[in-house]
């Protein structure tokens, strides 16, 4: 069955926005302009693919309410499912480019989708724009014109985010648990990195346990390693059934034997409160976002954080899972907008072009001056990253909450 949190989310959603008083936009016969949306929807596990759609429709609905695009033209999206498989997500991105009127299309979670699509994605002149996946190398491809851009928390930001809020709890002996996957290849150089221009001021690396990834087995025995070589702290990456496994784990353990846990944002691509349960009160750990709504920006943040949490089904903004990549995406929407109105119609190299030369935008993100140039296609850096924290009621709250 779905969970809760799938059931009635388009009701839910079209509830709150009659609810807001959003006024209906008549086009007539004007043809839309389309967005595309390529997500892991057969995953019942993750929550980041329902996200990024939430966020894109919103912005979809306002803009159209405002009306639309190219003198009257409605914004329309298209979703295509790549089941988190990259063969999939390669044939969506040939779908998706073919139709007419398509200007760019947003991808989810998985890296590994996008990083198959991104050679085809060069050839059709197709903007990819992420504002979940977090493999630097999608961005940083090395091809010039670059038709990748990122709203988001890239991995190298994220590690290097991790190591400072270790330094900062004055934590110096980490050991690191990583994904046997290019995932965790990538997280490990950058984290090497971190290591090498500290020169052992502050941190040291302890060791390193890889732990299959989409596997919950023996992941405690990859701690248990790392504790024994002296682990001060942890630095997790994972998605959220290891992290719940893990946490689960801890949870049992003794108190002296639990050591803090500091987790790249891949954890809250799920409803991580709910897998982990009442074992999460037990555990130390801080995971990085690039979003959060105690955050979100103006009053088309707070909407958008009522929406949010209508559309999941929860009583708090801060309870929805993912919200790192929603803000993320509805501010996604609003940039490619304007790129379309700059570049006067639905061509996609001049949409690019117009993407690279964007006036300032104000979003519920943050305030962006511009957002992409040609020469930087990342619209984050180290100072948007927030470690956060979930309170007992399974809220993820910046800051150094303690329960």
């Amino acid at each position: 069955m779905p969970s809760p949190h799938r059931r009635g989310i388009l009701r839910a959603g079209c509830a709150a926005l009659l609810a807001l008083g959003l006024p209906p936009r008549a086009f007539g016969k004007a043809a839309p302009v389309l967005i595309g949306l390529d997500a892991e929807f057969s995953d019942r596990n993750s929550t980041a693919d329902d996200g990024i759609r939430l966020g894109m429709q919103t912005a979809i609905d306002d803009i159209n309410a405002g009306g639309g695009v190219l003198g009257g033209r409605p914004l329309q999206l298209v979703t295509t499912d790549n089941r988190s498989v990259p063969a999939r997500g390669l044939a969506n991105v040939e779908y998706l480019a073919a139709l007419p009127d398509m200007t760019a299309y947003l991808c989810s979670r998985f890296s590994l989708v996008a990083l198959e699509q991104l050679a085809r994605i060069h050839d059709l002149q197709l903007p990819l724009l992420a504002a979940g996946s977090a493999a630097d190398s999608i961005v940083d491809n090395h091809r010039s014109p670059n038709y990748a851009f990122r709203l988001g928390l890239r991995d190298s930001i994220a590690i290097e985010a991790l190591l400072k809020a270790i330094a900062a709890r004055g934590l110096r002996r980490i050991g690191l648990m990583l994904p046997a996957t290019a995932w965790g290849r990538s997280c490990l150089f950058f984290a090497e990195r971190q290591f090498a221009r500290d020169r052992g001021r502050a941190l040291e690396m302890v060791g390193v346990e890889w732990h299959r990834w989409g596997s919950e087995r023996l992941i405690d025995e990859s701690y248990r390693s790392l504790h024994a070589k002296g682990a001060q702290a942890v630095l997790l990456v994972a998605n959220e059934h290891e992290g719940a496994a893990l946490v689960k784990s801890l949870a049992q353990m003794q108190v002296a034997d639990r050591r803090p846990m500091f987790s790249h944002w891949g954890i809250t691509g799920g409803d991580f409160p709910e897998l982990c349960g009442p074992a999460l009160a037990e555990v130390d750990l801080e995971v990085v976002q690039s979003f959060s709504f105690a955050r979100a920006q103006g009053p088309r943040g707070a909407r958008l954080a009522q929406l949010a949490a209508a559309h999941f089904g929860v009583d708090d903004p801060l309870q929805v899972p993912s919200a790192t990549t929603i803000g993320p995406a509805y501010d996604l929407v609003h940039l490619l907008a304007l790129a379309i109105d700059q570049a006067g119609s639905t061509q996609r190299p001049a949409i690019h072009a117009a993407l690279e030369s964007l006036p300032a935008y104000s979003g519920v993100v943050r305030r962006f001056a511009p957002a992409f140039t040609p020469t930087r296609h990342e619209a984050l850096d180290i100072d948007d990253a927030l470690m956060c924290r979930f309170d007992p009621n399974g809220r993820l709250v910046p800051g150094r909450f303690r329960s």
